[in-house]
């Protein structure tokens, strides 16, 4: 996986982090990792197509959801509140929307799916990436990790308007 393709989720992560919950989010570390398998206890998935193709996964822990969902519905609610994962899905959706946003920027044109929440922790997916990047992000709220598995898709063809 090409560091191109993970440097444009950085900066919508921290941006979106520090606009939605006042915290400022913190790079921790990156890792290559080839595991088919969830390692949060809540995963938001994000689908890539179009020259970039693959999957983005957001991984959050029971407490880190719970808090992001207290700031952002202003109660508590339990992190699988179907409410709650909506409110996860829409996390992963923005900071997505605007990598997907500096990619096509830089020549690399795609578009997202909504986003899928996968829960337990552990779940079993099978990915057409077998490499991915795995960002783990800090913050005053807990642990948020991107898992970020994106290659060029050989057969796009750039439609012209």
């Amino acid at each position: 996986m090409r560091q191109e393709f993970v440097n444009p989720f950085i900066g919508p992560a921290q941006m979106v982090w520090q606009k939605e919950f006042g915290v400022p989010l913190e790079i921790a570390g990156a890792e290559a990792v080839s595991y088919q398998y969830t390692t949060d206890d809540i995963t938001a998935i994000i689908g890539v197509s179009g020259k970039l193709e693959g999957n983005v996964l957001y991984g959050f822990s029971d407490e880190v959801s719970s808090e992001v969902v207290k700031r952002m519905i202003g109660e508590d609610m339990d992190a699988r509140d179907p409410t709650a994962l909506s409110a996860l899905g829409e996390i992963a959706n923005v900071i997505t929307g605007n990598a997907a946003t500096e990619l096509a920027s830089n020549g690399f044109t795609c578009d997202i799916s909504p986003p899928v929440i996968i829960e337990p922790r552990g779940s079993t997916l099978t990915s057409t990436v077998p490499k991915q990047i795995l960002v783990t992000f800090k913050s005053d709220l807990g642990t948020l990790t991107a898992r970020i598995g994106l290659s060029e898709n050989a057969r796009y063809e750039e439609k012209v308007a």
